[in-house]
């Protein structure tokens, strides 16, 4: 007989035996499998809301400003548009809208519902053909309607039909941080506008900028009447632009081909290009005769006042040298400083600010110029024509204005400003000292200024007779009468007539002149350094406006200004790949649960072998070799292995489903939202099923192998094990083994748990020491045991057993020492699971809050830092700031991102970032003066040392100068332990640095402090100095903290204040139990995966003690005739059970400390408690229950047969 048909024919012999370790093979297969399609699901359901979301959108566009809605269609003819994309369409775009029903408005005592950072978007109709969901029905809104997703509509409560107030904010051309900015009016209303429909959050029901499984709150209006109610009639500030290929995003080089097809014009950008001609009349009485240019030159100024940086680099660039930049900037007073007194000079006041001090009369609210004269544009020209050098402390100086405050070369000038920045919402004023240089004369005009027309001149205008060196603001330099200047902050200085008289003469002409480098260190900001930049062309000014816009064009495309695409879909497709491998974490924590399978394919396979192991001896007595042998078990093992794997991929698609069920419904605080949908790729079951082969054939190997030290003659006789005397040797290095198992479990362990060690293994590294740290303590238990159960029960190691049938059943363990131990680690695996997992359950803690007792996000920034006690009664008024006098309230900076909290399950690429101001740094100081304690959060770890140990805050003083942002200069940053390791994958702790892009340019950060679970998870924190230079254009404070001490409902207070900034204010602990709710969420996962190991171990411990009582059956049956009763036996075979039992139990709980123990120390991590009573009484009720198969079987076997051994 061949080899072959041995096997076919024992396979259909031995079916039922082989049917079982099919069966474990199927379960093992099928756990590995399930882990790999939950992966494939997540990946695959992420993959498919990005693609709902965006429809056919590939690439966005969007901007702080308006710019042409022309342009959109100037993109779609350009040949390289059509070469990779279909359409484009133009739109308004407010990721941080406020809506409010207005039903209840009128209603006493009755709150309407609001809804903050609502994403408004105002659209064509053309927009909703890039939608993937088919409606029947236009649901564009006119122009006094509203669309909103069900999320929204859910939020405010309303339904179609009903009216709603949006609030958008109103870009100011100053920024609200500047002192010439205006934080009053910065909210643009848009009443009564009526639903007329609500979509389901599908499709673009859920559209979003930033990738996330929570849908966000989405409006719709009409584009044409947000344009007339924004007055930017044509006007957009975003393209969308689709390609038509769905879920095949176009590649980076489409991507470089569109952005080289945009072509803006300088007005686009927020540019204005003037041509400047000063001139005069000398025959004014002549109207026919010809006016005389003086000089003409071309300005470059912004609409936003101030040009930014790269602007400037980029203007400077094409000028090729030739560009004259000007600072003109307010004093609000000037005057003479007293002959009496010490001046104090710009060496001083560059770097150190002074208080004002003033004297005497002053020239109030005059324009001052900061500019490097050169021969071709003056201003500042000697008598020879040459241009009058400034230095640091010295002024040039107006005739008018000398003048009027008598001041003469040589004396000093006092020149009082506001800082160009306000400090918390507030502006501070200080005063520099300056040298009088030289006096420069101004030329008055024949005819003066009007709203209608220019100045005329009889005489050549000096050139420092120009208006144009102020840029144009509109609410200033259109007015007729310095008192018409609409300001943010009062006039306080007294508007005398000669002032009157010089703004008809003059206009915004300055009186004042300073260096280019004093000027930009003076009034130079975040905003920018630079009010205009001035060329000496004669070229024509549209050659001049085509060579500024191929240069901003260049600039864009290398990422320097702010019109650039982004590649929303195939950022958001890489996002899709999500935070966290949910293939590889599965995998990795259900190791156990496989390996118990395996056991069990170990238990079932040897089962098989001792009911043929004469089969083997008789093999083996006729001629075989034992390879030849070992060869044809280990086939009709692959066969069976084969089948089983099979059988697993089908079970492991039902145990994939059930998990996303679980994922969706039980446990869906470890995903936010439900959103899974089930996935299955051939690929993942092909791996699957190779493994689940593979692994199973290894295991059925192994075990068949573990007969080459039997005899045929024992095998003959029925007995696989070697004898209990083998050699000392070998028991020996089994007993090292064990012990180095045990050491490097114990050593993996506290490497996974200790700070900084663990964290630089990342999360997957972490899971895998502490899953291989625990499969080797359990490994080396369960060799020991197995040792101890072949040296045989000693009796002195059982003489204190008072119950003789305990005594029997502790012998009976010994009988087949394998199979015990393998019955044993079974048990041991569930109860490992079970255990270790419920350690690291967390509980929200005082400590994770900071003390803090709510938070809030707005949509609107508030200008104020609330965080100064001083502010609060200016800002609240009296009764509110009262109300709120001994509670802390801080608020920082935000700028807008992704969340890179565990709630987040798609990858971050750009995190939401905070700016610590230093009040909050302060807070945490500890105050002996202080009548309330102050919670700190709780550091994981923080680069200060003992030198800041008290209040590592102070790693972010805002005091320090700014960092750059560059690897040589990054930026510090504390972040919460979550975020770091699972988000951003960041191991490396304090030490580590890592880039962001943000707004086109890539910033490096440097970790200085890690949070331990805070409320602050998801967010990258800098301090408030940082913040401002990495964002220039964020203004103001949108993220709140405050304390609830005194009972003062502070949420409600702020609330109700910040109604139209849209601030919705939470409970801090409600936000830390959804942040840990998404650890503890996964750990029920997981213990739910010990659940499925404890059935196996109660199949395997049943089975186990079944075959035990086949094998004994002449032995109980013996028992039975000398007279034990059938309740003995019953109790003995329960006894048999329990000891296998309680040895599993204590194997895995021995296991679990070893592996959990390091954890509480270094981390904080905490024993069940009450959990593990529970634990342990199921896994002793459930082991129970098998036991009493065991013994009906027992007391059902007929006694005759039963001698007999039939």
């Amino acid at each position: 007989m061949v080899q072959w048909q041995f096997i076919r024919r024992s396979l259909i012999h031995h079916w039922r035996i082989n049917c079982a370790v099919a069966l474990g093979v199927a379960a093992a297969t099928a756990v590995l499998t399930g882990a790999l399609l939950i992966g494939d699901s997540m990946r695959g359901s992420l993959k498919d809301l990005t693609l709902g979301r965006l429809g056919q959108i590939d690439e966005l566009l969007i901007t702080q400003h308006f710019f042409r809605e022309q342009l959109v269609a100037e993109l779609q003819t350009e040949p390289k548009f059509k070469q990779h994309y279909l359409a484009a369409t133009g739109a308004i775009l407010f990721p941080q809208g406020t809506l409010q029903s207005t039903d209840s408005e009128n209603q006493v005592d009755v709150v309407s519902p609001v809804a903050g950072n609502v994403l408004v978007l105002g659209v064509r109709e053309e927009f909703w053909r890039l939608d993937l969901t088919e409606r029947e029905d236009s649901i564009h809104p006119l122009d006094d309607q509203i669309v909103l997703n069900q999320t929204l509509a859910d939020e405010l409560q309303v339904n179609v039909g009903d009216l709603v107030t949006l609030r958008l904010p109103d870009n100011k051309q100053v920024s609200a941080d500047s002192s010439l900015g205006n934080k009053e009016g910065r909210i643009r209303s848009v009443p009564r506008l009526v639903v007329s429909a609500i979509i389901p959050a599908t499709g673009f029901g859920r559209f979003s900028l930033s990738p996330s499984q929570q849908s966000s709150l989405n409006a719709f209006v009409n584009l044409a009447g947000l344009q007339k109610e924004l007055r930017q009639q044509d006007k957009v500030n975003a393209i969308l632009v689709a390609s038509g290929k769905i879920d095949n995003p176009p590649t980076e080089f489409a991507s470089t081909s569109l952005q080289s097809a945009l072509k803006p014009t300088l007005e686009d950008y927020g540019l204005l290009l003037n041509e400047i001609v000063l001139e005069f009349n000398p025959n004014h009485s002549d109207p026919q005769s010809a006016m005389t240019t003086v000089v003409r030159y071309h300005s470059l100024s912004s609409q936003r006042m101030m040009l930014d940086d790269p602007t400037v680099a980029m203007v400077e660039q094409a000028g090729e040298n030739q560009a004259q930049s000007v600072l003109t900037y307010l004093a609000n007073a000037m005057m003479k400083v007293p002959v009496a007194e010490t001046p104090q000079p710009a060496g001083g006041p560059v770097t150190e600010k002074r208080t004002v001090q003033r004297y005497g009369s002053i020239t109030p609210y005059s324009l001052i110029t900061a500019v490097d004269s050169t021969e071709a544009l003056g201003p500042l020209l000697n008598a020879n024509g040459k241009p009058i050098v400034i230095g640091d402390n010295q002024v040039v100086i107006s005739d008018w204005l000398a003048d009027d405050l008598q001041i003469k070369k040589g004396d000093w000038l006092r020149v009082d400003y506001f800082d160009p920045e306000t400090t918390h919402g507030q502006r501070e004023e200080y005063f520099i000292d300056l040298e009088v240089l030289d006096i420069l004369s101004l030329t008055a005009p024949r005819r003066p200024y009007t709203r209608r027309n220019v100045a005329l001149f009889e005489n050549a205008p000096t050139l420092i007779t120009d208006p144009a060196l102020t840029p144009e603001v509109p609410g200033v330099t259109d007015q007729a009468s310095i008192d018409d200047w609409d300001l943010p902050f009062p006039l306080v200085h007294r508007i005398r007539g000669q002032d009157d008289n010089y703004w008809n003469n003059h206009r915004t002409t300055p009186k004042a002149f300073v260096n280019l480098t004093v000027g930009q260190r003076l009034w130079g900001s975040r905003f920018g350094k630079v009010t205009s930049v001035r060329f000496a062309d004669d070229s024509r000014t549209d050659f001049l406006a085509a060579l500024l816009q191929q240069a901003a064009h260049n600039a864009d495309k290398g990422n320097n200004l702010d019109m650039q695409f982004e590649a929303v879909k195939r950022n958001g497709l890489a996002a899709s790949s999500g935070s966290t491998p949910f293939d590889g974490l599965f995998l990795g924590l259900s190791l156990f649960v496989i390996a118990a399978a395996l056991m069990l394919i170990v238990v079932l396979f040897r089962l098989g072998i001792q009911q043929r192991a004469s089969q083997i001896g008789l093999l083996l007595a006729v001629g075989l070799s034992r390879k030849q042998t070992i060869r044809m078990w280990v086939g009709e093992g692959a066969i069976v292995a084969s089948i089983g794997a099979l059988v697993g991929c089908g079970l492991g698609i039902g145990y994939g489903k059930i998990m996303l069920t679980g994922l969706s419904t039980w446990w869906v605080d470890a995903i936010a939202t439900s959103f899974l949908e089930f996935h299955i790729s051939s690929r993942s079951l092909v791996i699957g099923y190779l493994l689940g082969v593979i692994m199973s054939v290894a295991t059925i190997a192994w075990a068949i192998r573990a007969t080459k030290e039997v005899t045929a003659c024992r095998l003959l006789g029925g007995n696989t094990e070697p004898p209990l005397s083998s050699n000392p040797i070998n028991q020996t290095r089994s007993k090292w083994i064990a012990l180095i198992l045990l050491a490097a479990g114990i050593l993996l362990a506290v490497v996974a748990a200790m700070p900084g060690l663990g964290d630089r293994l990342g999360s997957e590294g972490q899971a895998g020491a502490f899953v291989g740290g625990g499969f080797s303590v359990l490994s080396a238990l369960l060799l020991l045991i197995r040792q101890v159960l072949r040296g045989g029960w000693k009796v002195k190691s059982i003489r204190n057993i008072s119950q003789p049938l305990a005594w029997l059943a502790a012998r009976n363990a010994g009988r087949n020492p394998s199979r015990s131990a393998l019955t044993i680690g079974l048990m041991a695996m569930a109860t490992f699971l079970l255990i270790s997992m419920g350690s690291f359950k967390l509980t929200p803690s005082a400590a994770g809050k900071g003390g803090f007792d709510y938070w809030g996000l707005s949509s609107m920034p508030v200008y104020e830092n609330l965080g100064q006690d001083d502010l609060r009664i200016s800002v609240l008024g009296k009764q509110r700031a009262a109300q709120l006098e001994t509670e802390s309230i801080q608020c920082l900076r935000y700028r807008d991102g992704d969340d890179a909290s565990c709630s987040n399950v798609y990858q971050a690429r750009q995190p939401r970032v905070l700016g610590v101001p230093q009040t909050f740094v302060d807070h945490y100081d500890n105050d002996a003066n202080s009548t309330t304690t102050i919670t700190p959060f709780t550091w994981a770890t923080q680069a200060g040392g003992d030198a800041l140990q008290q209040n590592p805050w102070h790693l972010l003083d805002s005091d320090l100068p700014p960092h750059a942002g560059t690897p040589n200069d990054p930026i510090p940053v504390v972040i919460d332990k979550n975020t770091a390791m699972y988000s951003l994958k960041l191991y490396l702790g304090t030490a580590e640095q890592f880039d962001v892009t943000y707004d086109n340019r890539t910033v490096t950060f440097q970790v200085v402090g890690l949070l331990s679970n805070s409320i602050l998870q998801g967010s990258l924190l800098i301090n408030e100095t940082d913040f401002k230079t990495v964002f220039p254009k964020v203004s103001g404070y949108r993220f709140f903290l405050a304390t609830n001490h005194g009972n003062s409902q502070s949420d409600t207070v702020l609330e109700t204040h910040f109604n139209d900034q849209g601030l919705d204010m939470q409970s801090t602990q409600s936000l830390l139990e959804s942040l840990l709710a998404v650890q503890n969420t996964y750990i029920s996962a997981f213990q739910s995966l010990g659940a499925l190991g404890l059935l196996l171990g109660t199949f395997g411990l049943a089975t186990v003690q079944l075959r035990s009582i086949l094998e004994r059956r002449k032995e109980l049956a013996l028992l039975r005739a000398a007279g034990f009763g059938g309740r003995r036996l019953a109790k003995m075979v329960l006894w048999e059970n329990l000891v296998l039992l309680l040895a599993g139990l204590a194997t895995g709980v021995l296991a679990a400390a070893f592996a959990v123990v390091p954890h509480i120390i270094f981390t904080q991590a905490a024993p069940p408690g009450s959990d593990l009573v529970i634990m342990i009484g199921i896994i002793l009720i459930v082991g129970m229950v098998a036991g009493l198969v065991a013994v009906r079987a027992t007391l059902q076997a007929p006694l005759i047969s039963s001698l007999r051994g039939e």
